[in-house]
């Protein structure tokens, strides 16, 4: 990848999201890096490089509003491309489980998260990294079988944007089970869901419209992580900066061109730095 590197991270404020910016400004070429870690308040967190050369700004993006979205690449786009762009920012609203809740996780795991593949997809350079967190939550046992197959084998965002609906249809009319989409209280699960079927039609799409792209798309699970969100599952055993490991290897290391794919460790209690998962 180039020597001089625009990153982004958002939700850059805790738990991963603070980890995946401090281990990229640990890096030996960190002097390199202009790295924007977005929080929806615009926090300074702090950040530093470890030899100090690095710049590193703290703009505002809340990805649940497009606006905000187009604000924040609008204030990208002048400081040159895009070389990463890691989309850490999430939530688990499922403790309060309910239609609101259901709709607020999806518009910020699912269609908030895409609307930011979407935006950045024209400024990346032409060897650009995009890396979604998914989850382990994304397994595709949860749910009936055509809700699996119609996950595993959609080809376009407007198929995944339908079976969003639905679930929101369905948590609405409280018969998530007879629509197919498992046991109530899976909001989460299934926006990652959709997120890692979206990861693969964005990098087949970018594949399409340029079979010499150099841009690699993928989506992994960070593990089970000691984070505010980690810890609603249980005892979370990995800390935040193992949990960083898997997605600063895909926004940075040779992947031998991989994109389209998840990367996962065998146990989400594993400190190894991923490989390519099969959905099941």
């Amino acid at each position: 990848m180039s020597k001089s590197l625009l990153v982004i991270v958002t939700g850059a404020n805790r738990g991963i999201g603070r980890a995946i910016c401090e281990n990229i400004l640990a890096r030996p070429d960190s002097s390199a890096i202009k790295l924007f870690a977005t929080t929806r308040k615009g926090d300074n967190l702090g950040l530093s490089s470890a030899n100090g050369g690095s710049e590193v700004l703290y703009p505002k993006l809340d990805i649940s509003h497009q606006d905000s979205i187009h604000a924040f690449r609008d204030e990208v786009k002048q400081h040159g491309d895009v070389n990463v762009l890691i989309n850490n920012a999430g939530v688990n609203l499922d403790d309060h489980y309910s239609a609101e809740t259901a709709k607020q996780t999806l518009d910020v795991n699912y269609r908030g998260t895409v609307e930011m593949c979407k935006t950045f997809m024209p400024y990346l350079s032409k060897s650009g990294r995009i890396v979604n967190l998914s989850s382990i939550a994304s397994t595709l046992k949860l749910y009936d079988s055509p809700i699996q197959e119609r996950l595993r084998n959609a080809t376009r965002l407007s198929q995944l944007d339908e079976l969003a609906q639905e679930f929101e249809d369905a948590v609405k009319a409280e018969n998530e089970s007879k629509a197919g989409f498992g046991q109530p209280g899976r909001a989460y699960s299934f926006s990652k869901a959709l997120l890692r079927a979206a990861t693969g039609i964005l990098a087949q799409e970018d594949r399409d419209a340029n079979a010499q792209s150099d841009v690699l798309i993928n989506c992994c699970c960070p593990g089970w992580v000691s984070t505010d969100m980690g810890k609603l599952v249980g005892r979370a055993p990995k800390k935040p900066e193992e949990g960083a490991r898997i997605p600063v290897r895909l926004a940075f290391d040779d992947l031998n061109g991989t994109t389209g794919e998840y990367w996962a460790n065998d146990s989400v209690r594993s400190r190894e730095s991923g490989k390519v998962q099969p959905w099941v």
